[in-house]
């Protein structure tokens, strides 16, 4: 009995050790830290400077100075999913640098074209600016959103630090660079959750990857179209529910014998504290337990609409992230993938009917197939900027290799 309870108290601590790296507590920090020996045999503690901005981003999460994203505006009630019909036009619009006019500086063009480029942005639903010069530079890419009297706010995910921060001042997001990350295929979203979605989106090529790495684009509008009318049907009938996140540090309580009824409360309630004082999310927590996952407490946002209304348009969109968070889909893409850090399994993410109930595979590989049919690669160059409406469009990224330097800005 009293071995049982030491094991218990041990692995409480190192549960609740660990609790805060599934809630996306990070700890930030521009420098790293070395030690050494000197002569005397004593340690002697040296601070190195990162080299970039975005070997900086790898630490530093949050941009506090900006507002926060603005909250999520749901217009989804008795919408004709029959009445979708696709739009004729082709994502994303591209505005090049060779289309200015003799003697006219890119801070002229941009000032100048303010109003048509926005309402561009709002009937295509996406815009590529090509060859400007000015977005190669931090300063720049800020300088050119300025112009354009565009607001930025924070990460919809800011809460959780799960997109690294690459300049406050420009209030830039890292845009899933990461070597380790090279391998998986980002799958189609847009940047929201069930609270928070900012509306339009700036991202920024620095430096493009040796191979592959494009940015994606998705028409919302076509995916209206395009899915099956019985799938949609029945998506938006009966709603979706996301588990954002799962917390695996539990199983062994698999093995606790009578202690597991008694300590999967306890463990549930601190958990329940520790998110709602840390997640600008609502969530709601609830174990699962299989035997190729083991016990996990997994998060799961309020039911939610797969389509929704446009804020100024008014039009129904595709706005649902099962692309991207389905594990099905997910698995069936990049393989049996290895873990690629610790922290791997906290961001594993699914999609079930808005009663937790599974969505069948076939509903799932057509929803797949009409992503792909309408998916748009954008080879984005040093200095392109992609303007996105977050509300009709979304986004991803193709596999790469080498090093990859986007960046992204969202706005209010």
């Amino acid at each position: 009995q009293d071995s049982m309870t030491m094991w218990s108290s041990m692995t409480m601590c190192l549960a609740l050790t660990l609790l805060p790296l599934s809630l996306g507590l990070v700890i930030p920090s521009g420098r790293s830290v070395a030690r050494s020996v000197d002569r005397a045999g004593g340690f002697v503690m040296t601070v190195a400077e990162r080299k970039s901005e975005f070997e900086k981003a790898s630490f530093d999460t949050s941009i506090s100075e900006i507002p926060k994203c603005p909250l999520t505006k749901w217009d989804a009630q008795n919408i004709d999913i029959t009445s979708s019909s696709a739009p004729a036009r082709t994502l994303p619009l591209e505005i090049h640098r060779s289309s200015l006019q003799p003697g006219v500086s890119e801070e002229e063009y941009i000032a100048q074209n303010k109003e048509v480029i926005l309402q561009q942005l709002t009937e295509a639903g996406a815009v590529w600016v090509r060859g400007f010069e000015m977005m190669k530079t931090t300063d720049g890419f800020q300088r050119f959103y300025q112009l354009l009297e565009l607001e930025p706010c924070q990460d919809p995910l800011a809460s959780v630090g799960a997109r690294a921060v690459v300049n406050k001042k420009s209030a830039m997001y890292e845009a899933v660079n990461k070597p380790s990350r090279a391998r998986f295929f980002v799958g189609m979203h847009n940047e929201s959750t069930n609270k928070r979605t900012n509306r339009l989106g700036a991202f920024v090529c620095f430096k493009r990857a040796e191979t592959g790495g494009e940015f994606l684009l998705l028409d919302g509008l076509k995916m209206m179209a395009d899915i099956k009318p019985d799938t949609l049907q029945r998506l938006y009938e009966r709603g979706v529910r996301f588990s954002n996140a799962e917390l695996p540090f539990f199983d062994f309580l698999r093995n606790a014998g009578p202690l597991k009824p008694v300590l999967q409360p306890v463990f549930k309630g601190l958990a329940e504290l520790a998110v709602g004082a840390k997640i600008d999310m609502e969530l709601e927590l609830r174990w699962d337990e299989n035997e190729r996952d083991g016990l996990r407490l997994l998060a799961f946002s309020p039911p939610q609409s797969p389509v929704n209304r446009h804020p100024l348009t008014g039009e129904p969109a595709w706005f649902c992230n099962v692309h991207s968070h389905s594990r099905y889909l997910r698995d069936k893409r990049d393989g049996d993938l290895p873990e690629t850090s610790g922290s791997s399994k906290l961001n594993r993410t699914n999609m079930f009917y808005g009663d937790l109930s599974e969505i069948d595979e076939a509903d799932l590989r057509e929803i797949d197939d009409a992503t792909m049919r309408n998916l748009v690669h954008v080879p984005m160059q040093q200095g392109d900027v992609v303007l996105v409406d977050n509300y009709q469009v979304m986004h991803g990224r193709a596999k790469f290799t080498g090093e990859r330097l986007h960046a992204v800005t969202w706005f209010q």
